[in-house]
């Protein structure tokens, strides 16, 4: 069995359907979608068939909604291209008439609205608009809890997040040893604590917090400090306790990619590549199927290549770039693309390879331009493209002044040109 066989036995369909109306719950229609689809494919009735593709209908109206959103916030960033993208994402994933007809009202009114904001004087940010700010990220259950701490818990937020923990730390004390029954206000402490420089501090209200939350209440915070303290217990050298977080993360978010992705990075991390292939595979079938999270396939293409799987590598990296180029994104990722060029210039493909150091030669990793440069120009090189590789050659030359090894290992290739 499995590594995912081992931690989760089999759902039924209304097990599934229990978990889409849970993801809903939390606006997260991508996972709700997923997980109503897998509802659909157990369900034995037709009316069990009806009901769930209604639901699936639902979650891709809140999946076209959140692309409206998203195409607000681009073209409130002057990001014109990608914000008609996710226009017309939105469009082509409602589901319903209803629902289109909706986003379309709201389409015709947002270059009016992009206008307005354009033209209104961008201030000061004062105490109210950060307040503002930090409530409107509160779950609902959060809210309710913390907005009984009034002014004082106020008072010590924007201190914290003005950069003033010391400050802070003592009123968030106040508040905890007062409250009854606290729950999210661990969520503050803990980050108050771990400003301040309190490791353990922040481990021990980052447990409490987890073990306070009631189930009904577990969303974004409860994720959030499950992920932290795994990260805790991996920086303490204790592999077992920052597994079994984020075994639990997994088990608890089961159709959200992310806690499969972190999951995977972890192993990957430990030198347990096909272990990690194994819960990334998941994460990557979890993706977002309008706007996958290129990360994750990173992950996987390098777990791939961490365990001599080439081909899959190279098909998964390769899908990374075209996130990339599809949006018209040219600065690729490096770790990615390095990966990538060492195993097209395995394979023989050295053309493939000697592009894609010369893309990193264009990027924005510009510590690194004379290696790209020096590598290009080696495989341009082996390709008999002597003026290509000549250029290339120079400019790593001139872009080496600080590393002598590889200045000379430049002007070698170069000198053998001549």
């Amino acid at each position: 069995m499995g590594l995912l066989g081992k931690i989760f036995g089999g759902k039924s369909a209304a097990d599934h359907a229990a978990t889409g109306e849970t993801l809903l719950d939390r606006d997260d229609p991508g996972g709700a979608k997923l997980a109503f689809e897998k509802a659909l494919a157990k369900a034995s009735t037709d009316e069990e068939r009806a009901t769930y593709r209604a639901r699936i209908d639902e979650a891709m109206d809140g999946i076209a909604y959140q692309r409206l959103d998203e195409a607000e916030r681009l073209l409130d960033q002057g990001d014109h291209g990608l914000a008609l993208e996710e226009l017309a994402n939105a469009l082509e994933v409602a589901a319903t008439d209803e629902a289109r007809a909706e986003i379309q009202a709201r389409v015709d009114g947002l270059e009016r609205e992009e206008a307005i904001a354009a033209a209104a004087e961008v201030g000061e940010v004062g105490d109210e608009e950060k307040w503002a700010i930090l409530v409107g990220g509160w779950e609902a259950a959060q809210a309710e809890e913390l907005e009984e701490y009034g002014d004082p818990l106020r008072d010590a937020l924007l201190l914290l997040h003005g950069g003033k923990a010391e400050g802070a730390l003592p009123l968030l004390e106040a508040l905890l040893d007062e409250a009854e029954a606290p729950r999210f206000l661990w969520a503050e402490v803990a980050r108050v604590r771990l400003a301040v420089g309190d490791d353990t501090g922040c481990r021990e209200a980052l447990e409490e917090l987890v073990d306070s939350i009631a189930a009904e209440e577990i969303g974004e915070v409860w994720l959030g400090a499950q992920i932290s303290l795994a990260q805790l217990a991996d920086d303490a050298g204790d592999f077992d306790e920052a597994m079994a977080r984020l075994q639990k993360a997994v088990e608890v978010f089961d159709d959200d990619h992310r806690p499969y992705f972190l999951m995977g990075r972890f192993l990957r991390g430990k030198d347990l590549p096909e272990e990690a292939i194994e819960v990334l595979e998941v994460a990557a079938g979890l993706l977002d199927e309008i706007r996958p999270d290129w990360q994750v396939l990173e992950e996987l293409g390098l777990a791939y290549a961490d365990a001599d799987r080439e081909p899959e590598a190279i098909e998964t990296l390769e899908r990374v770039i075209t996130f990339f180029t599809d949006r018209k994104l040219l600065d690729f990722p490096v770790e990615t693309t390095t990966t990538l060029a060492a195993l097209h210039e395995e394979a023989g493909k050295l053309e493939r390879a000697a592009d894609l150091y010369a893309s990193l030669a264009r990027g924005s990793d510009r510590a690194h331009h004379a290696e790209y440069h020096a590598e290009a120009g080696r495989l341009l090189a082996e390709l008999g493209l002597a003026d290509e590789a000549r250029r290339m050659l120079k400019r790593a030359v001139a872009l080496a002044e600080n590393d002598d090894e590889l200045r000379d290992e430049a002007q070698t290739l170069l000198d053998d040109l001549d």
